[in-house]
């Protein structure tokens, strides 16, 4: 009898297997049923008995691995972690073994910083200042709806930048699909547009908005026009979060981080880590906007802060020495 190699022929694999099977090993059976399915893929041809053979061993395969995860989800069953986040943690490691969970990990475009916690959404009953802040979405909306009226310019969220080579992001610069409205840019208050907004300014006097070097606060009413996607990319940094605050929103809008996706409600906050890969999508026939504004994470204490945002200004303040 061969031995049990990628090189054996899958007739003997299967033989193996199902003598482990009538043992009563599975895990061993499963082992050279799996090895005989790889085997039988590198043959030219395969006869209607082998077939039949390497049909009733995948069949065996599928059923023990139904078999494994239900033994993994009976192993749990009464156990309740104590608060919604160690609940998830416990169901979502599961999933992720099993398989039908990916994993995703913080991959920020510009700067790491190390040892966060890898999470895709934070919970805004974590955050002392979102109740207050939700509570003013009709005065925020009612703020929005008039620069609308009034026919206030958007922007494109991607546009092409003075004495910077072109950055096309997806076909998406200069595109009108995704549009801004910034109070906050560049870390600075955009007084002409912030003065047309003073109720969306003060319910932001006391949200921990993040400054990092001359890069944030940045705080926008964002907008996707019917039918448009922003594809998934990464944000620059990963020791912020991103906050979303939607104040129109049709049904069926929704924005997946990671390997989970929501929806926007009108007036509860969704709060993220962009540095983890997601995508935006509007496809209904009316338009989306929302509040967009970054908070520092709040596992980082003062002078962590103070010392990401130095790094940055040193990064917007270095210019190379002339040539000698």
């Amino acid at each position: 009898m061969s031995d049990a190699t990628g090189s054996a022929d899958f007739r003997t694999l299967i033989a193996r297997g199902d003598d482990y099977a009538r043992n009563g090993d599975a895990r061993a059976a499963v082992s050279f049923y799996q090895l005989a399915l790889a085997s039988a893929r590198q043959s030219r041809s395969v006869d209607a008995h082998g077939m039949q053979q390497l049909q009733r061993a995948q069949a065996y395969v599928q059923a023990r691995a139904q078999d494994f995860q239900q033994s993994l989800s009976r192993a749990i069953d009464g156990i309740e972690p104590a608060g919604t986040h160690a609940k998830a943690r416990l169901r979502h490691s599961l999933d992720m073994l099993n398989g039908t969970r990916e994993i995703f990990a913080q991959q920020p475009s510009v700067f790491y910083y190390p040892y966060l916690a890898q999470r895709q959404f934070f919970e805004r009953e974590e955050f002392e200042w979102a109740e207050a802040l939700e509570a003013e979405t009709p005065a925020i909306k009612a703020e929005l709806v008039e620069l609308l009226r009034q026919g206030a310019q958007f922007r494109p969220y991607i546009e092409a930048e003075k004495d910077r080579p072109g950055r096309d992001f997806h076909g998406l610069l200069d595109d009108p699909s995704w549009s801004a409205f910034y109070l906050w840019k560049d870390g600075k208050v955009v007084e002409e547009n912030a003065a047309r907004c003073p109720r969306t300014m003060a319910a932001l006097e006391k949200v921990p908005l993040s400054n990092v070097g001359s890069r944030t606060p940045s705080v926008l009413f964002s907008l996707l026009t019917p039918g448009a996607h922003i594809p998934p990319h990464h944000g620059m940094l990963n020791s912020r979060l991103i906050c979303h605050l939607p104040l129109i929103v049709p049904p069926g809008c929704w924005l997946r981080v990671g390997n989970e996706t929501r929806n926007w409600e009108e007036g509860r906050l969704l709060i993220f880590d962009d540095s983890i890969q997601h995508e935006a999508r509007n496809p209904s026939a009316e338009t989306r906007v929302i509040l967009l504004f970054d908070v520092w994470r709040p596992e980082l204490g003062d002078d962590e802060r103070r010392g990401i945002s130095a790094i940055f200004d040193a990064i917007d303040r270095f210019a190379p020495l002339p040539d000698a």
